[in-house]
């Protein structure tokens, strides 16, 4: 989705690997640049997204998202 707020058109890896071997080295998910999901070993250069971790209680109290007018977050 190009009209997507974090759209780039740059590859990037989604979060920490999710295999490892020791012959091969660690295994991720990314996204290409065209918005295709795949998986596969850390030898290609990509970009790299902020992850933030909530906690279950925690809800959207307000905002859409975009740069303009961020969710604002609040617990329940």
């Amino acid at each position: 989705n190009t009209g997507y707020y974090l759209y780039t058109g740059q590859s990037y890896w989604t979060m920490s690997p999710y295999y490892y071997n020791g012959s091969f080295g660690a295994y991720v998910y990314y996204v290409f640049s065209n918005g295709i999901f795949g998986s596969g070993g850390v030898n290609y250069t990509r970009g790299v997204r902020p992850v933030i971790n909530l906690k279950a209680d925690i809800t959207i109290s307000g905002g859409d998202g975009t740069s303009s007018n961020p969710y604002v977050i609040a617990t329940t």
